[in-house]
């Protein structure tokens, strides 16, 4: 196995990370995500999902735009941090028929965009494209192996060429699987997902309850990138849309991602 992987200051803006990394000067935070502890870890461990389980349905992601309201809070004070575009389209090309996802991320002048595509019955990720201010990164998936380059605009980018030990899913869209699979109270699930800076990771999410979000029943879902570092999110029964997130940049500062009609 070989792999060259590009200095850690980049993330696709599909990544929680980040947006939280992007934000965090905003509210004068870290880029960390550190709320409450966890409830106690099951006896065993959550089913292991990969691309091609029966279980991922990308019929239940809908086509079309959300749009979302990013703000931080820290202390007594909100701060408005920017929007956030998130377009999906159906496309049919021969032999397959893709999910293609647009993201933009707009703070002021500033703008991040983040492309995908991604195979639409099983989620396996077949490209991803991102442009920041002074970075960008392409990568191209087929199975156990990653190739592609990320970079400073400025300078030519480093190659990535890597063979893992198992397919895995788009850490950019770790939220495209968990809108695909089969939510209800108890559900857990843990995913191996491609890192450009970090590589192999292990993704978990564990339904904790549902609860009403916009006149809209939700799923209460604890997602975690790793030890200390967790979101909640909240997920529509019927719309299977992202409602609503929120990550903790510090011990007094969140970060809240809401949709917005």
């Amino acid at each position: 196995m070989s792999s060259v992987r590009a200095g850690r200051a980049w993330r696709g803006p599909a990544s929680l990370l980040a947006i939280a990394t992007w934000c965090a000067p905003v509210v004068g935070g870290h880029a960390q995500v550190a709320p409450p502890a966890s409830p106690p870890a099951a006896s065993a461990p959550a089913p292991l999902v990969l691309p091609g389980d029966s279980t991922v349905r990308g019929s239940r992601i809908a086509a079309g735009t959300v749009r979302y309201a990013l703000t931080a809070y820290r202390d007594a004070d909100e701060i408005p941090v920017g929007r956030l575009a998130d377009e999906i389209r159906i496309d049919t090309v021969p032999g397959a028929v893709l999910l293609r996802r647009v993201q933009r991320l707009q703070r002021g002048t500033m703008e991040l965009i983040d492309s995908t595509r991604t195979d639409f019955a099983t989620l396996a990720p077949r490209w991803h494209r991102s442009l920041q201010a002074t970075r960008r990164a392409v990568l191209e998936f087929g199975g156990r192996r990653v190739k592609g380059s990320v970079g400073p605009n400025d300078v030519p980018p480093v190659p990535i060429d890597t063979t893992l030990p198992v397919p895995v899913f788009d850490s950019g869209n770790w939220d495209l699987l968990v809108r695909a699979l089969p939510l209800e109270k108890g559900f857990t699930a843990r995913f191996p997902v491609y890192d450009p800076d970090a590589g192999l990771r292990e993704y978990h999410v564990a339904v904790t309850g549902s609860t009403t979000v916009q006149g809209e029943e939700a799923y209460v879902v604890l997602f975690t990138l790793g030890k200390g570092r967790e979101s909640v999110v909240w997920i529509g029964k019927q719309s299977h849309d992202l409602l609503q997130m929120e990550t903790m940049l510090g011990p007094t500062a969140l970060l809240r991602q809401v949709r917005v009609r």
